[in-house]
């Protein structure tokens, strides 16, 4: 009985813990963004939402998103942006994660074509590992998805289909 009341008291005072945090975001962002307007200025910031004809941008850093500091978002309209660029976040992550995962390969595989196979593929995988990760590390720094927009709405329009918050 006291546990079952213990567990109750405990799960209710959680429950009402995280109900009070009313500073939370809507949304963590999960792009940074860099607009070129059509008179070659860049804006970089994060990306807050899109809508069809329009991008709304956090100018700072995003550990100054979500301490919420006081700078004003930016709204720029499809009819002055040339070009967005976007860098996804945890795209180094990813890409750490493919490259060690593609280089232990041999030695996961291996082993079902024999034993000489196997051993041949673990010294493989232990020589290639650290290749795999540097080289998805590096691919991960390097990806940027880029939309030429030159405001055109309808280029503007799938750059929004495309976003995945």
């Amino acid at each position: 009985m006291k546990k079952n009341l213990f567990i109750n008291l405990f799960t209710l005072f959680i429950l009402s813990a995280s109900a009070q945090n009313n500073n939370a975001l809507k949304h963590t962002p999960k792009h940074t963004i860099w607009i070129t307007t059509n008179e070659g200025k860049v804006i970089k910031g994060i990306l807050v939402s899109t809508s069809d004809s329009s991008v709304e941008i956090f100018p700072g850093k995003k550990s100054e998103y979500g301490k919420q500091l006081e700078l004003s978002m930016v709204k720029e309209s499809y009819l002055n942006i040339a070009k967005i660029q976007i860098h996804k976040q945890n795209a180094v992550l990813k890409g750490m994660l493919i490259g060690g995962g593609i280089a232990l390969a041999p030695a996961l595989i291996g082993p079902i074509f024999g034993k000489s196979t196997g051993q041949a593929g673990s010294i493989t995988s232990v020589i290639l590992f650290p290749f795999g990760i540097i080289t998805g590390a590096i691919t991960g720094i390097a990806s940027r998805k880029r939309f030429l927009i030159r405001g055109d709405k309808r280029k503007f329009y799938a750059f929004h289909k495309k976003l995945k918050y």
